[in-house]
């Protein structure tokens, strides 16, 4: 009688390793390099911070990630509070869930609010990072994907990626959702674009990005049913909130009506922009100002230089030109500029291009000075000016 042997069962928990392996090989530098950046910015802020006489900590966890905080331990529990003259004052519904809805999973495990907020922002910067890499590697190779991950990582208002804030878990929606519509993965798109619409408001210039793209493709009939689909199912998750505060608010307006007089950021179509712009001008605004300035004009011409990148996508374009209205137009809150314009990913793509024709030591140098340089910008900004980054 001969005795057979069993052939062995394949290694799934190996095979698993090899393609994370495989998957992750290539986005490495960028990684680390993203993470080298946030290790060299809280250096920074800490230096900062130490000599303003602040706290490290609570520095790091002030404006914005008190209310995100409120969010996470007790969730919307204040409907919206009204004033003498009847206008409604600030309140938590003006914030978006995803972000405080995920940390709210690691306090269940004891996480104190404003840690796992910034644990989660972490963690969907690194998400982030990886699809930069991604994007700027179709658009230009290897080298201009790690400095598009790079480039976002030092910008001058990227100082909220080491916060509580919820601009890293967006840019991860948005620039993977942009990916997804490029490989005509218009399902994924779309249900990106509906979780995005949980973070931001401005998932509105991911809408619009979608909707292009599906527009472009019905009219081309190609994918048959599925970019109907994309464009169906990507502005629901804004919509979904938009309409569960006009419920809690008694009115259908109650989240624009909350923005425009209780935060005072209503849509001005520049104006205070071009005001500023001009005060700047005549000598009549303080230095930190005048930085903000330049980081707005120099981000017009970045606006207009990528237009010439033709390797990017007409709806990446969209969505940068919708981030930009957006970020410029808002009539209040001139301090925030920079980081309103952090989403607009494909500003840095000129950028990108430049450094990677330029020699290695070149880019490095740039980018580490780009790097001390927007920490340093971020923590005045919050010690010394004592304003919201």
């Amino acid at each position: 009688m001969t005795e057979t042997t069993a052939e062995p069962l394949p290694a799934a928990p190996a095979t698993l390793r090899r393609r994370v392996w495989h998957a992750l090989r290539p986005v490495l530098p960028a990684l680390t390099a993203f993470y080298a950046v946030q290790v060299v910015s809280y250096l920074v802020i800490g230096i900062v911070a130490e000599r303003a006489g602040a706290s490290f900590t609570e520095l790091l966890g002030s404006y914005d990630v008190h209310w995100y905080a409120e969010i996470t331990e007790h969730g919307y529990r204040q409907d919206v509070p009204l004033d003498a003259d009847g206008n409604p004052e600030p309140v938590s519904l003006a914030f978006f869930p995803l972000l405080p809805g995920l940390a709210s999973v690691f306090g269940l495990f004891g996480m104190p609010a404003a840690a796992a907020l910034l644990l989660v922002s972490l963690l969907a910067g690194g998400v982030a990072a990886w699809g930069l890499h991604e994007f700027g590697t179709r658009l230009g190779g290897p080298r201009v994907g790690n400095l598009m991950a790079v480039l976002w990582a030092v910008a001058p208002g990227a100082v909220v990626l080491r916060m509580g804030y919820s601009e890293s878990l967006f840019v991860a929606i948005a620039v993977w959702t942009l990916l997804a519509l490029e490989r005509r993965q218009w399902l994924a798109a779309g249900g990106l674009t509906l979780v995005a619409g949980l973070s931001r408001s401005t998932a509105a210039a991911l809408i619009a990005a979608v909707g292009v793209a599906a527009l472009i493709a019905i009219v081309r009939r190609r994918d048959g049913w599925r970019p109907w689909a994309a464009a169906l199912l990507a502005p629901l998750g804004l919509v979904a909130y938009l309409l569960y505060v006009g419920w809690r608010g008694g009115r259908l307006d109650a989240w624009f009506w909350i923005q425009d007089h209780a935060w005072h950021m209503g849509f001005d179509g520049g104006e205070l922009t071009w005001i500023t712009l001009g005060r700047v001008v005549a000598g009549d605004e303080p230095m930190w100002s005048v930085i903000l300035a330049a980081v707005v004009v120099v981000s017009v011409g970045l606006l207009v230089a990528s237009w010439f990148v033709r390797s990017i996508p007409l709806p990446a374009h969209v969505y940068t030109a919708v981030m930009m209205a957006s970020a410029l137009g808002t009539g209040a809150f001139w301090n925030c500029r920079a980081r309103f314009l952090l989403p607009a990913i494909t500003l840095a793509v000129p950028v990108a291009f430049l450094l990677a024709r330029a020699p290695r030591w070149v880019s490095a140098v740039v980018l580490s000075l780009a790097c001390v340089g927007g920490a340093w910008w971020g923590a005045y900004l919050m010690a010394y000016a004592e304003l919201n980054p």
